[in-house]
């Protein structure tokens, strides 16, 4: 994606969005261009010289335990310029990126969308509505073992630290399709420059967290959660929560997601008292005739917040 690309790419996002602060080309070099996974698929439409429309599809790596590997593009950054609605920009930059998506050799497109979009993508574009992922309230206990607490940084990012800690390739969990991690991709999304986050070393897992608020009550988030070493059985997460909550000093601790290593339990927390509800849509390609995958029985075993742009 060339660099006057980029430029128009953030001026329609401010437009649509109005994000605070600005989008700039630098952030969307680093999402679009910087992930290890590849570069990003983006459909563009272009109207009088200006750009109307965009979707970009940010490679993913999702690992099955029986060895499929499908590589998906996440949907980020949707936008239709508003003097373009109304007008078949909508459909028009969608089916941009699917011709993009296929051409980068992508199987299919997941998109995470808020309740009130995702219909959209359903009725309109023909695509499948996952079952939703539960945001859980965490019941922090005693982390154990020591635990390390690290600010992510410039200077733990260049440091190769996080190779050490993360020797290996995250695996599939074996009810379904997990987002793969390695050690480059995560130096890469710890990078992300709107990112604030705290990388917590546990005996067995690296654990990302941040800080938030609800309502003004302080609550830390448990975005990531890395097997260290392989493990036979899903980890409680009530360590996990124990040491997030003492780094941050608050009364909650939350998740959003599924993890095929440990087993996030907790009270849900109601759809209708969630402040974004998310949904999950997902759309394969069909090349020749033929798709990669079923969506119909495709079934999300590991995805967590860190796994697409929330924070």
């Amino acid at each position: 994606m060339r660099e006057d690309n980029l430029a128009s790419t953030a001026a329609l996002l401010n437009a649509v969005f109005a994000p605070d602060p600005p989008v700039g080309a630098e952030e969307l070099d680093w999402y679009y261009r910087s992930n290890p996974e590849g570069e990003a698929a983006v459909g563009r439409v272009e109207e009088g010289g200006r750009q109307v429309g965009n979707y970009s599809l940010v490679p993913l790596r999702f690992d099955h335990a029986d060895g499929t590997l499908l590589r998906l593009g996440l949907g980020v950054d949707l936008a239709v310029h508003p003097e373009a609605r109304g007008t078949g920009t909508f459909r028009a930059t969608v089916e941009e990126s699917y011709r993009q998506g296929m051409a980068s050799g992508l199987d299919g497109i997941l998109g995470v969308a808020n309740a009130q979009s995702s219909p959209r993508m359903v009725k309109a574009m023909g695509w499948r509505l996952l079952p939703p992922l539960p945001l859980r309230i965490l019941l922090p206990r005693p982390p154990g073992a020591r635990v390390e607490h690290l600010q992510v940084d410039s200077d733990l990012l260049d440091s190769g630290r996080i190779y050490d800690l993360f020797p290996q390739r995250s695996r599939g969990g074996s009810a379904g399709f997990t987002a793969t991690w390695s050690a480059e991709l995560l130096v890469w999304r710890l990078a992300r420059p709107r990112g604030d986050y705290v990388l917590h070393v546990l005996e067995d897992l690296l654990v990302v967290s941040t800080r938030t608020s609800f309502a003004g009550l302080p609550v830390a988030v448990a975005l990531k959660t890395l097997p260290r070493h392989p493990i036979p059985e899903p980890l409680d997460c009530g360590r996990v929560a124990g040491a997030i909550a003492a780094y941050h000093h608050t009364p909650l601790v939350v998740h959003w997601g599924v993890n095929p290593d440990v087993a996030y339990q907790g009270p849900v927390v109601p759809r209708r008292l969630q402040p974004r509800p998310l949904d999950l849509v997902l759309h394969p390609f069909t090349v020749d005739g033929s798709r990669h995958f079923d969506p119909a029985t495709f079934t999300m075993a590991g995805f967590e917040f860190l796994d697409f742009d929330a924070y």
